[in-house]
């Protein structure tokens, strides 16, 4: 018995589906990437809370479902959001396969510019911003890739669970405390999420963090365009249409910091 499709903006096709009786996630499509992570890295991860890995059929991933969504405000009130996300940050671990390569470039950029058709200075303060971009991928960090809301959940314990794991790789921490920023975000949100983080983590001093989280901001901005419309969303122009009238403000309120 399957349900309705639960994807959003990932690749696999994910539904809940009975397993010997109880309900669980049945993603098909899975990628290497997120294979190897239930498989191989969970395990190996203390301090992460991730979905029980059930069963593996080639590329289908059956998985504990993770029965209670939350939402982003109850994300920032809950310590253990930045405490798990500050132990995979600070992991040990070194994955002995290939991880999910991210990067910011030149191409990706001019793709998204064009769809998003943004004033031309807003333009060019992205483009800049692309060209300080490699420093969000330098170093061992590991991080989940994709920490929206939507990829939290809680058992019936309350314990808080961080799932879809296909952007698992090497980044700044930012990368994954940049999807916590409701909206675009104000300098003061941005400020807050680190207060809460540094708590947890001492990796990367606050400043440098303020500077990485504003241009991970701008990254997902390029990212999510390009994603909605080479996977064809039917959510990319509600998107596209709501980055036009936010975007060349926001960019305009954090200029100074470069």
């Amino acid at each position: 018995m399957t349900q309705q499709e639960l994807a959003k903006m990932g690749s696999a096709s994910v539904n809940i589906q009975l397993l010997d009786g109880t309900p669980c996630i049945r993603k098909s499509g899975a990628s290497p990437v997120e294979r190897n992570f239930y498989q191989r890295a969970a395990p190996c991860l203390p301090g992460i809370n991730t979905p029980a890995l059930l069963k593996v059929e080639g590329e289908t991933l059956f998985l504990e479902q993770i029965p209670h969504p939350v939402t982003l405000a109850q994300l920032h009130h809950n310590e253990q959001t930045f405490a798990q996300l500050a132990s995979l940050h600070n992991a040990n671990y070194q994955p002995d396969f290939a991880l999910k390569a991210h990067g910011w470039s030149q191409a990706d950029t001019e793709a998204a510019l064009a769809m998003l058709r943004l004033p031309e200075a807003a333009n060019e303060k992205i483009r800049h911003l692309q060209q300080l971009g490699h420093e969000l991928f330098e170093g061992p960090c590991l991080i989940s890739g994709d920490s929206n809301a939507g990829n939290w959940g809680t058992r019936d314990n309350g314990e808080l669970v961080l799932f879809d794991w296909e952007r698992f790789g090497y980044g700044s921490p930012a990368i994954d405390l940049a999807p916590l920023v409701p909206r675009m975000g104000s300098l003061a949100e941005y400020e807050a999420i680190i207060e809460r983080y540094l708590r947890h983590s001492s990796l990367i001093a606050g400043d440098r963090l303020l500077r990485h989280l504003v241009m991970a901001k701008c990254w997902l901005i390029i990212e999510v365009a390009n994603l909605l419309i080479r996977r064809g969303k039917p959510q990319a122009q509600t998107y596209l249409n709501w980055y036009r009238q936010q975007v060349p403000h926001w960019l305009e309120s954090v200029g100074h910091l470069w």
